[in-house]
């Protein structure tokens, strides 16, 4: 029901789950499929590939390919704004955990605040489902990827139970705004599966 004849965004599009996110929503025959990814190759790579699935399927959904990062909230926002998506899975993220132990504040910038962003930008056009891809190493972290996935998870439950969201902190100037329709939060947490790449 969040699929079919909807909107669907899919952050990290091009990615290993985000890529196999996308192969599995086009069969669902939604009326259109974001792809917003921030490698280039990656973005081609999956938007071709998906053309030649719905040509030889003759599936007749729109896809756009969205050249964007999630740590730009401002080129979030003008995306947001423009498509009005229905269905959001937020998928990017830096998962490599010794990469992103050793570029601490990389990963903490793109997966809390990259995070924060997308969500904050689901907000503002009122997207009825957001769906966090998140890791089985957020619970009990003993890394720093692990601990900004679930720094990322507690955002989005503390945005789940407000009322209205104040990001005054985060601007300097916004006022609290309430949740008019409200945005249905949910999450899920992937682990490894031995031999695969973007398990889903």
């Amino acid at each position: 029901k969040n699929l079919r004849g909807k909107v669907v965004l899919i952050t990290g599009a091009g990615g290993s789950i985000g890529s196999e996110l996308c192969r599995q929503i086009v069969q669902e025959q939604p009326q259109q499929v974001i792809l917003l990814e921030h490698n280039e190759f990656g973005l081609y790579a999956i938007h071709h590939e998906l053309e030649r699935v719905c040509r030889c399927q003759g599936l007749s959904v729109e896809l756009t390919p969205v050249l964007a990062s999630i740590r730009n909230l401002r080129r979030l926002r003008a995306v947001f704004a423009q498509s009005r998506p229905d269905t959001v899975f937020h998928a990017a993220a830096y998962k490599h955990v010794p990469l992103v132990q050793c570029n601490p504040a990389e990963g903490i910038i793109n997966n809390i605040f990259g995070t924060l962003n997308t969500a904050r930008a689901a907000i503002e056009v009122g997207v009825a489902s957001f769906v966090l891809i998140s890791t089985d190493k957020a619970v009990r972290p003993t890394n720093v990827m692990g601990a900004s996935k679930r720094m990322a998870e507690l955002c989005l439950q503390a945005l789940a139970s407000s009322a209205s969201v104040d990001f005054s902190a985060l601007d300097g100037h916004a006022e609290p705004m309430p949740i008019a329709q409200r945005t249905n939060f949910s999450m899920v947490r992937f682990g490894n599966v031995l031999g695969s790449s973007g398990s889903v």
